[in-house]
């Protein structure tokens, strides 16, 4: 029986979880501040610079806003 985890990013600053992060939140491209997620890379980043980028964040059911 195979189990399937969802992935868990981890911050590249701190290296604690998106809940669990207490860094300042803002897009490290352009800056923004709404909607702000951490991606795979490590890094947040808002939703138009995500899409363009490509990236993919955790997708967490228990996600605080």
């Amino acid at each position: 029986m195979a189990t399937t985890t969802k992935p868990q990013y981890r911050c590249m600053q701190c290296e604690m979880i998106e809940e669990k992060c207490s860094c300042e939140k803002y897009c490290c491209l352009c800056q923004g501040q709404v909607d702000i997620r951490l991606c795979q890379d490590g890094l947040y980043y808002c939703p138009p610079c995500r899409e363009a980028c490509n990236y993919k964040v955790a997708d967490n059911s228990n996600r605080q806003s």
